[in-house]
């Protein structure tokens, strides 16, 4: 019961101040205190500021609603420290990938529901044309390598990024104009996109994507036939045929070879985010990421400014990442970086006010 006096606008500006960890969960009043604690924390671990974190709080009062069911269950297990460990239900295959979502579907290999990925396929010539073009570059491809270790065991493995969130690309993207086009018309696009060659007999070693919030996918533009390249997601394994996209969920297990002796395999690789999460999820999501992401760039910055050097591009991570060597988006002083975010936060907090209602 309403304590006497109290007016429903009252009782909303309160439940609105406290948030849904503390409407929906049932967190006792003597507790609030220590509950907002915990949440201003784990928002501080993503760099958001004063104007970050109101941001963030008109997507949190918005956690009860359908829609947010997805984030709602992660997001209880992120202030209670439990993010790293599956939820129940969760399909083994997935497990040893840091990041799971409950409540979004799992398969291996996705062959339903996806009418672009044939739009896709329908532009391999115009992408592979692009593609060769490439061989006069000097800069572009660069080897990739996993932060948690090496990541091919024979061979070699180097990609071209066309996308990399908010890190600047747009050199390696003006001399691919149509790959690029292409990949901007693709629904509920990641933001993320690369070329990945692998040398003749390499093989990329068994891992798992940092997360099952988005999909993968594969198109194959140079790839030997006769069953030389071939793609195993947990307990499935097909060839790759150029032209032939493959959509996957990579937050399984998987691997990757191209055991022919003496040509190489290129495939556009580029990721989208889970069919089943709302936009309002993504929306939510993808704040989040871009402020880690402005994080970690002005770490890297600091670190740069006061080492006198550039980070190397086998630092970064799959998709959680700094940008690539010499591409951040600021290389100024500390608070140079400090406004710049707070501007940028300001801008991402502007354009979601339809969550604030």
């Amino acid at each position: 019961e309403e304590e006497e006096g109290t007016t429903a606008q009252q009782k909303k500006t309160k439940n609105q101040r406290t948030g849904v960890w503390a409407m929906e969960t049932g967190v006792a009043p003597e507790r609030e205190a220590l509950v907002r604690e915990r949440v201003s924390a784990v928002l501080s671990e993503y760099g958001l500021s004063g104007i970050g974190k109101a941001a963030a709080m008109a997507y949190l009062r918005q956690l009860s609603k359908p829609e947010m069911e997805r984030v709602r269950s992660w997001w209880l297990r992120r202030l209670n420290g439990r993010e790293l460990e599956a939820p129940e239900g969760s399909h083994p295959g997935q497990v040893g990938c840091p990041e799971i979502f409950a409540g979004l579907r799992s398969s291996p290999f996705w062959r339903d529901g996806t009418s672009w990925l044939r739009r896709v396929e329908a532009s391999a010539a115009t992408v592979r044309k692009e593609l060769l073009s490439l061989r006069d570059e000097r800069f572009g491809f660069q080897p990739y390598r996993s932060p948690s270790g090496k990541s091919t065991d024979a061979g070699a493995w180097n990609v071209y990024y066309l996308d990399l969130h908010s890190c600047d690309v747009e050199a390696n993207r003006r001399r691919c104009p149509a790959t690029v086009d292409l990949l901007d018309a693709v629904p509920r696009k990641y933001g993320h996109a690369f070329f990945s060659a692998t040398a003749p007999k390499t093989h990329i070693t068994p891992h798992h994507g940092p997360t099952n919030k988005k999909l993968r996918c594969q198109l194959p533009l140079v790839c030997p036939s006769g069953g030389s390249c071939r793609l195993r997601v947990h307990d499935e394994t097909v060839d790759l045929r150029e032209g032939e996209a493959l959509l996957f969920d990579d937050s399984f297990q998987h691997e990757a070879w191209n055991d022919h002796p003496d040509q190489s395999r290129i495939v556009l690789v580029f990721d989208v985010w889970h069919p089943d999460l709302s936009d309002k999820e993504i929306k939510f999501l993808n704040f989040l990421q871009t402020a880690a992401l402005r994080k970690q760039r002005r770490l890297v910055a600091e670190k740069n400014q006061t080492q006198n050097n550039f980070t190397s591009k086998d630092d970064h991570q799959d998709d959680e990442a700094p940008c690539p060597r010499g591409k951040g988006k600021s290389n100024g002083k500390k608070k140079h970086h400090r406004a710049k975010e707070e501007e940028e936060e300001e801008e991402d907090s502007s354009s979601d006010d339809d969550l604030a209602d």
